[in-house]
């Protein structure tokens, strides 16, 4: 789960002579000084307990991020586009090049790193029973702005991994404060770990009980919204593991790292909460040429990256003419995203357009960031400032905004506007909220510059 949209304070000076300055000039440390030693007990314990015990550190931020909410609530959705001429259909992809060269994306000016393979036939799949559980997952549940790393975690745990999410968290978010971890990125930590993956779209109930009956857990990206009294508001992207089903009571098992493990979701719910990720899922394993053959079996027709896009692009179309709110507001979302990463760029933007103009939750640009490209593509640079500006505003007074992306295509748009020097500030910021992020690290030297 990403970011509860809390706030961090500013942090203590380093220096006993810089910790005195600022006990005197700030008036409210007077009660602190007043009380002697036991009030700076107090006030620098509470300050330790905040900085380096995860657990207080998370519900410090998930209460201001409610008192915040309460007080100055942020717009439900996301900007509307400023008025187009709109489709009366789903848009299809105006032009494609070769299905062997295509290379969807998965994050921001990134290619997958998923192997392109071409199948010319789909394979016999064996019967799926009506029933499995998956056993031996380590559940843990995840420190602040953790969803992440905790849940490869646990994916990881069932291959008898002996990692915690602090490891993967390490790699994966060198600063905390970042909102969002991408499948790229979770993919690269796997090959550190000598392990590999497939990530694909148009993910089905199908698809998720043929993985677990073949023995493997399934990590989904979906959506998700807080329930009253939870440490959080609103609506995230978030992921989980999905490790059981039963036919009979329409029901998957799944370990969440914020809601606990053996946690049971509906079929229909499942569906409903997958939508807003274009029903991505992750298959891990070790690395090694059995393993990855009887996950290429498994997969049948999606593992042809174009096909499995095509797919899901067909799907999306139906939903968007079908469904109504913001479940259309998604189909049209992923709608956007398959001709994006089909490189058609301009039904990609129109997509998109549609999709926010019926309302896309606010937080949606801190997990996908579709549009920022396909805007750019299509020259629309001025969305891509506006939409990138809202996404590192949205977070709460006094966050740091880890939005590395939106710092990375914010400067795209400013090179395109002849603004260098602003380019630079954002992809220097982008650095900070994700040290060796590497779109940033290039299009600094791209412009002379040492990253």
């Amino acid at each position: 789960m990403g970011d509860t949209n809390a706030i961090i304070p500013p942090r203590f000076p380093d220096t006993a002579a810089g910790i005195i300055a600022l006990m005197r000039s700030q008036r409210w440390l007077l009660p602190f000084i007043g009380g002697g030693s036991l009030g700076l007990i107090l006030l620098f314990g509470g300050w330790g307990a905040y900085e380096f015990i995860p657990s207080v550190h998370f519900r410090a931020q998930a209460a201001w991020a409610q008192v915040h909410e309460a007080i100055a609530p942020q717009p439900e959705n996301l900007p509307t586009p400023m008025p187009v001429a709109t489709r009366s259909t789903p848009a299809s992809p105006s032009s494609m090049p070769p299905a062997a060269t295509v290379t969807p994306t998965t994050s921001a000016g990134s290619s997958s790193t998923a192997t392109l393979v071409i199948r010319t036939a789909t394979p016999t799949i064996t019967p799926i029973p009506t029933g499995v559980v998956l056993t031996g997952l380590k559940h843990e549940y995840q420190l602040f702005n953790n969803c992440g790393p905790a849940s490869l975690a646990i994916n990881l745990s069932y291959w008898d991994w002996e990692g915690s999410q602090k490891n993967t968290a390490a790699f994966l978010k060198p600063n905390q404060d970042d909102k969002n971890v991408s499948p790229r990125e979770l993919y690269e930590y796997l090959l550190t770990q000598k392990f590999d993956a497939y990530i694909r779209v148009d993910g089905t109930l199908d698809t998720l009980k043929r993985f677990i009956a073949a023995g493997y857990p399934v990590l989904v990206e979906k959506g998700y919204t807080c329930e009253s009294g939870e440490r959080c508001s609103g609506w995230f992207g978030h992921y989980s593991v999905f490790n059981g089903y039963d036919d009979a009571k329409q029901l998957f098992i799944l370990q969440d790292s914020f809601r606990g493990p053996n946690l049971t979701m509906s079929y229909a719910e499942v569906l409903t909460n997958w939508r807003a990720f274009n029903y991505l899922y992750f298959i891990v394993f070790p690395a090694g040429e059995a393993q990855d053959a009887k996950v290429q079996e498994l997969l049948g027709d999606a593992i042809d990256l174009d096909q499995n896009y095509r797919a899901a692009l067909a799907r999306a179309q139906q939903e968007a003419l079908t469904l109504t709110g913001q479940d259309a507001a998604f189909a049209w979302f992923n709608v956007g995203t398959n001709l994006a990463a089909l490189r058609d760029y301009a039904g990609a933007a129109t997509a998109y357009d549609q999709a926010r103009q019926i309302g896309l939750p606010y937080r949606m640009l801190w997990y996908q960031f579709g549009p920022y490209r396909a805007y750019y593509q299509m020259a629309r640079y001025q969305d891509v400032v506006d939409l990138a500006t809202f996404a590192i505003n949205s977070v709460t007074p006094g966050v740091v905004p880890g939005l590395e992306e939106s710092y990375f295509w914010r400067g795209q748009a400013e090179e395109a506007f002849g603004e260098p020097q602003q380019a630079i500030a954002d992809y220097r910021t982008a650095l900070q909220r994700h040290p060796g992020y590497d779109l940033a690290e290039e299009a600094l030297r791209a412009l002379g510059e040492t990253p």
